[in-house]
């Protein structure tokens, strides 16, 4: 029997798209999903440590492996998004995501792990998770349609931070107790956990592009430049993703070298962040129809918040202050990811969504570079404080920029007519 969506709900209040079978299926399915995901985070750390001999410069390079995908394949990842119906996408990346933990497992199981095995593996991850997050946004409005969709991404946001949370926990227990390879065999269930909900669910709100728009960036770009609305939403993602969050980079700065603390007090830190990020993701109801104006001045509130940080006189002010940074930060991530949802053409929003992904991710190497080559020279308080402050500088040069486009009313590009060819109504994935 198939999960539909409930006909006749209301959108009033924050908690509408819950009222929605498919969506609740997803939602469940976000949280064991995202509890699996950081397990293996925590898992693969620690694979690292043993098979490297705790190199710095080889576990770094790790992130290198994640992030190449993005910025190499975000464009052929947003183009399947849009072409293929999303169910049917997400049920192949997810039962890939299941095979390659499935494989660890094996490996370390049988005690044959090498430190190449954990490399190519991430790539190989990065480059799944490069068509399933388009997917999955796309997915969330063919559940819930666009007047829940801000509601929807604010949960669905939501359960992937309790995940986030508790999944380090429980993987910390799991490797205490047993065999490092039992947090792979959990996080490989909580995928096929994923591909048994999206069996059930149907999706009535489909859209795919059937039109002979090129592949790659470029229908993606010519959107995005059409649009003075989409316009700061990209260039603000840059801003943010380079210089307005970095908290790996200055936590870790603040409790070493500002508080002079070891890693007990650095452990703290990124919880403290992920609490803010779950409040963050609460609050993103506020902001049902958002427009470039709304993101540029929250992309402001990030590097305020940010800032902020930077002037605490002691480690408990600082850990206390980055559960409002946090949420700040995931206020702003979920806002502009609805907002260019709501204000592309339904055709090209995975490709949209792609641009945004790679202007996130790829210019946060460089923010990052910029921030520890700054804090070796004047120290991590000034580092955090400039950042915060380019943020709010650089926000508000968008925000005048283009503020001739960005006065201009905001209407949200409607999906195409159920009758029209490029309605793509596949309910049965």
């Amino acid at each position: 029997m198939t999960a539909t969506a409930d006909a006749g709900v209301h959108d009033e209040g924050f908690l509408a798209p819950l009222r929605l079978r498919a969506f609740r299926n997803v939602a469940v399915g976000q949280l064991v999903s995202s509890l699996g995901t950081s397990m293996a985070k925590v898992a693969q750390a620690w694979l690292l440590l043993d098979t490297t001999g705790a190199k710095g410069s080889l576990l770094g390079l790790l992130a290198t492996f994640q992030l190449a995908p993005v910025l190499l394949f975000g464009a052929w990842g947003g183009w399947l998004a849009d072409r293929l119906p999303r169910r049917r996408v997400m049920l192949a990346t997810q039962s890939v995501q299941a095979l390659l933990s499935a494989v660890t497992a094996t490996l370390v199981f049988a005690d044959a792990v090498r430190t190449w095995h954990v490399y190519l593996i991430a790539f190989l991850s990065g480059l799944v998770t490069v068509v399933t997050g388009p997917a999955r946004q796309r997915l969330l409005a063919d559940l819930v349609g666009e007047t829940r969709l801000s509601r929807a991404i604010g949960l669905y946001t939501a359960l992937f931070n309790v995940g986030q949370i508790t999944g380090p926990l429980l993987a910390g227990l799991l490797i205490g107790r047993a065999s490092l390879g039992w947090v792979y065999v959990a996080d490989s269930l909580s995928f096929l956990f994923v591909v048994a909900v999206l069996l059930r669910i149907r999706v009535p709100h489909e859209h795919l592009d059937t039109g002979p728009r090129p592949r790659g960036f470029l229908p993606g770009l010519s959107t995005v430049r059409a649009s003075g609305h989409l316009t700061a939403v990209i260039a603000a993602s840059a801003v943010v993703g380079s210089v307005g969050v970095q908290f790996t980079v200055t936590n870790a700065l603040m409790a070493t070298q500002a508080f002079g603390l070891g890693p007990a007090g650095y452990g703290l830190l990124p919880s403290m962040v992920t609490v803010g990020c779950l409040l963050g993701a609460l609050l993103t109801a506020r902001f049902p129809d958002p427009g470039g104006k709304t993101v540029v001045t929250l992309a402001a509130c990030t590097g305020l918040t940010g800032a902020v940080t930077a002037l605490a006189p002691g480690y408990l002010v600082f850990a206390l202050l980055l559960i409002p940074a946090g949420a700040a930060s995931m206020v702003f991530t979920t806002v502009s990811a609805t907002a260019l949802q709501l204000r592309a053409d339904p055709a090209v929003r995975g490709r949209v969504l792609a641009v945004q992904n790679s202007v996130f991710y790829g210019s946060g190497p460089v923010g990052a570079l910029l921030l520890g080559v700054l804090a070796q020279w004047t120290g991590p308080r000034t580092a955090l404080l400039a950042g915060g402050a380019l943020t709010v500088l650089l926000a508000g040069l968008i925000g005048w920029a283009l503020r001739g486009r960005l006065t201009q009313r905001v209407t949200p590009v409607p999906p195409p007519p159920a009758d029209t060819p490029s309605s793509g109504r596949s309910n049965a994935g």
